[in-house]
């Protein structure tokens, strides 16, 4: 069954009520919402970040922050985090205090997909065992910690997808 995600106002950023599905959202570039986890150490020096399989349609094989995902039509924004955890992590959920940290805008085009999203940025600060993580083979290949330093390495060599809003945040956060 094809995703299907609420249309959002690319000014007000408020729903529209209209719903379409999100293939024809990222064809034709239309606004519509998304999560993202950042998940840090307790310490906050490290955060967990997944890397990409090599049959997603957008960057492929590419490092990427701890979680991330559509918000389905008609669902809230932290529910959709809960069950992006519990999917591409395998992660009781209800184990985790979620912080809200901002709603940014985020638009990127990458293989033919035109992604305009308001993008709801939660933290998690926990300590987590990777051996722990069921991932989603669909989705994940692989999952690991990285130091501030390393992390910053990656965006250097452009190996992770640019969240440059969330990058910003995340070099406050981490200590």
């Amino acid at each position: 069954m094809e995703e299907m995600v609420d249309v959002y106002d690319s000014v007000t950023g408020e729903k529209t009520g209209e719903v379409i599905s999100k293939n024809e959202a990222h064809r034709k570039g239309i606004w519509h919402s998304a999560i993202h986890i950042l998940f840090i150490n307790k310490e906050r020096n490290k955060i967990l970040l997944q890397k990409r399989c090599a049959d997603k349609k957008l960057y492929p094989n590419r490092w990427d922050i701890t979680v991330g995902g559509h918000i389905s039509a008609g669902e809230e924004a932290l529910v959709s985090a809960h069950r992006e955890l519990e999917e591409e992590l395998g992660l009781d959920s209800k184990k985790y205090e979620f912080k809200f940290i901002d709603r940014i805008k985020e638009e990127f085009i990458n293989n033919g997909v035109n992604s305009k999203e308001f993008v709801y940025v939660y933290l998690i600060e926990e300590d987590v065992n990777i051996k722990n993580l069921v991932l989603q083979k669909e989705e994940v290949s692989e999952a690991r910690w990285f130091t501030k330093d390393e992390f910053l390495e990656l965006i250097e060599k452009k190996q992770i997808i640019n969240h440059w809003q969330e990058f910003e945040m995340l070099k406050d956060i981490l200590v």
